[in-house]
């Protein structure tokens, strides 16, 4: 997007690597304003409900209390943040549009919520009352208060930005994409009527809310029938502004024929995905029209979609022709996957190593640790 004239900005959750070289400014992004961990906690550490709790660090915490206490940080350096973070990250996305209105932008919000911790302010928390939730197996009311009131803030704060783009007039020549990486959580989500969650292949883990909105170009209200994948937005992204797809090597489609109506044809003849831990594990999923074949560590199951998207009758036994042929394909896409770049971290892992590191952008917090430096960077 660089290449075709355009700034490119992101906002929110990273979740790519925290070395010097894997950082969003080091990887295409001109301006950067988030946190590089799988999450973040919705209010600065020092809030009040935390109870001093983040500030230090007086034993190793688990992963998810690493990865959600990383600072804040705008273009590599540390930045203070005061608000709710679905607000703070809002507002930053506003601040970029509004910089850069008169030229070319890509920008890419990535909202943490509604990821947990579960958190929002107390007056939006109070628009849904646990007894008024919909009752959800395993998932308390109360979960399904807070997480209501997460969807509530990132709601407005899409309005917001697109408020901010009606404001500037540029709507007509903005191509907005908003959808979810992966299905639901089961501690908070309903699924229903779709089988499984996050974490998982089969469609309640995978199938995710995917919208567009182009004024100039797609009529309000249309609804694709046929299946696309989050690739897709990256590959139609950098077509829509002149670049060469086919020298950028992605694996999306410029699907932009496929959305504005030009074309009803499928734009994918199989989906693809690799869901084991290794290379080496056989587990994925191959996407043939309505068949769906899901593999796990040897385990085949076949489910025809259009009859049975609950996926509850698999067809892997009264069709075996049919899933060794997808599965035979599915193994053929896997084998022009791109080789590891690193291997064996779990062997070499300590507590000290994986909590601590000496990046000057850690300095300052419970995360930094300077006599650990040679043996993180090896």
């Amino acid at each position: 997007m660089q290449d075709q004239g355009y700034v490119t900005g992101g906002v929110g959750k990273w979740h790519m690597g925290t070395a010097d070289h894997q950082h969003p400014d080091a990887l295409g992004y001109s301006d950067w304003y988030g946190f590089l961990g799988g999450g973040l906690m919705y209010y600065p550490l020092d809030h009040p409900s935390y109870n001093g709790r983040y500030l230090e660090k007086t034993r190793p915490w688990g992963q998810r209390d690493m990865h959600h206490t990383m600072p804040m940080l705008h273009n590599g350096r540390q930045v203070k943040w005061h608000q709710y973070l679905t607000r703070e990250l809002t507002d930053d996305g506003i601040r970029f549009i509004e910089k850069n209105r008169d030229q070319p932008f890509f920008l890419f919000v990535s909202y943490n919520a509604p990821h947990e911790y579960l958190e929002a302010p107390a007056e939006t928390i109070a628009k849904y009352p646990p007894e008024t939730m919909t009752r959800v197996p395993g998932v308390p009311a109360k979960s399904r208060s807070i997480y209501a009131a997460m969807v509530d803030e990132m709601d407005q704060g899409i309005g917001r930005l697109m408020e901010t783009l009606d404001r500037l007039e540029l709507s007509d020549n903005t191509v907005v994409w908003f959808l979810s990486d992966h299905g639901g959580l089961k501690r908070t989500s309903d699924n229903r009527p779709l089988r499984g969650a996050k974490g998982n292949a089969y469609e309640g883990g995978l199938r995710v809310p995917f919208i567009v909105r182009w004024p100039a170009r797609i009529k309000p209200g249309t609804v694709l029938r046929h299946p696309v994948t989050s690739l897709d937005i990256g590959a139609t992204s950098l077509a829509l502004a002149g670049g060469d797809l086919q020298q950028a090597g992605l694996h999306g489609r410029d699907i932009a024929s496929y959305m504005t109506g030009q074309s009803t044809d499928a734009p994918h003849d199989v989906l693809y995905w690799h869901t084991g831990r290794s290379p080496e594990d056989v587990s994925g999923v191959l996407r043939d029209g309505d068949y769906k074949l899901l593999a796990q560590r040897g385990r085949i199951q076949l489910f025809n979609l259009k009859d049975d998207p609950t996926e509850s009758a698999d067809l892997a036994r009264s069709d075996p022709q049919r899933a060794e042929r997808m599965l035979t394909e599915w193994k053929a896409l896997n084998s022009n996957n791109r080789p590891p770049l690193w291997g064996g971290e779990k062997s070499r892992r300590t507590k000290n190593n994986y909590q601590y590191a000496d990046y000057e952008w850690l300095k300052g917090t419970p995360h930094y640790k300077a006599e650990d430096a040679k043996q993180v960077q090896q």
